[in-house]
């Protein structure tokens, strides 16, 4: 028995030395890879050219575009891009004025991916500063000194992150709406019943704002478990509804004005940037009486509880701060992608008559809701928004500080510098994307009938509509869901088609359809 024990005894430290054995040999093994890793980074620093000597234009000549008669005065985002691209090539450098940071610009897929691959565990995407400024210096009483996730940085932003992820990125618990998503879907065909012309079948009235109605109604549902009656049958709209879809409008322009054009506000108040904060206020008083509103109706609305109640009883002012960046980008964001998918399928009837048979496939009878289970399988109707998404991104480009010294495109660049990564002149490009002009779900996708080959071996930085990493779009999954529940409700109940010129596009913060939206809409 004792000569048992012992021979167990020693088996179990024979074990346990070979256990250590295997430990320490993979801790000299990853420490080998780091330090080659290392070696070869110092390497390629060595060769790489000085920071100092990365293109681009003096101070004196990028303010003198931004002048009367010059290349950017009354410009957009778009027009900035390009200039910085055709001037001098795939990066470029624009040194820090009037109190913001060096920037970076490059179209180098290589540099877009070194740049997500060493941001760190806390990334640090610098926002409005303007934004910022309000929150935390104009209106502390209502923020207590928390910018939200648009604004913090470092660990300040990550425990916001991790106590918001699991409610708004949990792909279970954002599908709990799917119910009210589809009823106020069903809801806005009845509204456009209403405004359709009966002989021309066209839209009467602007079908822009009655699109962003119907995306603060839901995102309204989802954030704070309240049905706000934008949509009602009766015609009559809050008017602080329509006053908060004027004051975004006025948000993007001004923000785009004063946080990515040179400007004088850190130093003066110009009486534009007054007509901004006040831009502000309204936004923030519309919001928080809407959220106060619901925060009194806790536990009496039916069907799943809203994010609002949710994140309160975790942290009651992160939520309070979350509803409001809720409210504030689920509006315009949603509205234009929707409208740019729309524009794109009301352009190719071959595509839409193959995006009607899958829908057509998972509603047979137009009564029949939506699921769950019968919207799982929606590869063609997913592949279309992704296409559009493509072509017409929300933003033209994503942005970073860079979380150490990296190298992009061979020439240094320190730690903490901004780097502007241009997206949309890569997703546009044939050498990315073959055909890229060609509006082509089919090449999104994976198997069946019509999926490219080629898309399969697209480089996966080139295409990231929703950002990368850990600091992906918070409401990615939401806008997902609302545009994917409209879109099939239209599909099955009418044939779509455009008429006239093509749609144009504002661009500031964000990429807007501009001008008259020319749907005709016939029933099937």
């Amino acid at each position: 028995m004792i000569l048992l024990k012992q021979i167990k005894s020693r088996s179990i430290e024979h074990q346990f030395y070979r256990w250590m054995s295997v430990e320490v040999s993979a801790k000299i093994s990853k420490s080998n890879d780091e330090l080659r890793e290392t070696s070869k980074f110092d390497q390629e620093w060595l060769q790489a050219k000085d920071f100092k000597e990365i293109p681009g234009p003096s101070t004196f000549k990028l303010l003198s575009h931004y002048l009367p008669g010059g290349k950017l005065h009354n410009s957009n985002l778009i027009d900035f891009y390009k200039l910085l691209r055709d001037e001098y090539g795939d990066i470029s450098l624009i040194k820090g004025i009037m109190g913001k940071p060096n920037v970076v610009f490059t179209y180098n897929p290589a540099d877009i991916e070194k740049v997500y691959r060493t941001e760190g565990i806390w990334p640090i995407r610098v926002g409005l500063e303007t934004f910022t400024y309000y929150r935390k210096k104009v209106r502390p009483d209502v923020f207590k000194n928390i910018g939200g996730l648009v604004s913090e940085q470092g660990k300040a932003w990550a425990d916001i992150r991790n106590k918001v992820n699991p409610i708004m990125m949990k792909v279970q618990t954002v599908r709990e709406n799917l119910p009210d998503i589809d009823d106020i879907s069903q809801q806005f065909l009845q509204k456009i019943e209403q405004l359709r012309d009966p002989k021309t079948k066209n839209i009467k009235t602007n079908f822009h704002d009655e699109v962003k109605l119907w995306a603060f109604e839901s995102i309204c549902c989802i954030g704070l478990n309240k049905r706000m009656g934008f949509l009602n049958s009766s015609g009559s709209v809050d008017p602080d509804a329509l006053k908060l879809s004027d004051a975004m409008s006025r948000f993007f322009q001004l923000s785009f004005e004063f946080d990515v054009q040179p400007s004088i506000w850190k130093y003066y108040e110009t009486p534009k940037f007054k007509t901004l904060i006040q831009t502000y206020d309204e936004i923030t008083e519309i919001t928080t009486k809407y959220i106060n509103e619901a925060i009194a109706n806790f536990g009496k609305g039916a069907g799943p509880t809203g994010v609002l109640e949710k994140l309160c009883c975790i942290d009651k002012q992160i939520a309070v701060v979350m509803a409001i960046d809720m409210l504030m980008a689920g509006m315009d964001t949603t509205s234009s992608v929707f409208l740019s998918t729309l524009y794109m399928i009301a352009k190719h009837p071959e595509k839409q008559n193959t995006l009607r048979r899958e829908v057509m496939g998972i509603l047979p009878d137009k009564n029949t809701p939506l699921t769950n289970e019968n919207t799982k399988n929606m590869p063609y109707l997913r592949a279309c928004i992704k296409e559009a998404l493509r072509i017409t991104p929300i933003t033209p480009a994503n942005f970073r500080l860079t979380g150490c010294d990296v190298v992009l495109s061979n020439y240094r660049v320190p730690k903490g510098t901004g780097v502007s990564m241009g997206m949309m002149p890569l997703t546009n490009s044939d050498v990315y994307f073959p055909q890229s002009s060609e509006f082509m779900p089919e090449r999104w996708l994976k198997s069946g009938e019509g999926a490219c080959p080629h898309a399969k071996g697209t480089n996966p930085f080139v295409y990231l509509p929703f950002g990368f990493g850990p600091r992906t779009c918070i409401g990615k999954r939401i806008a997902e869901m609302e545009m994917e529940t409209l879109m099939t409700r239209l599909i099955r109940n009418y044939k779509i088609s455009w008429y006239g010129d093509d749609l144009k596009y504002t661009s500031n913060i964000i990429l807007i359809p501009a001008g008259d939206m020319r749907f005709k809409f016939e029933p099937i």
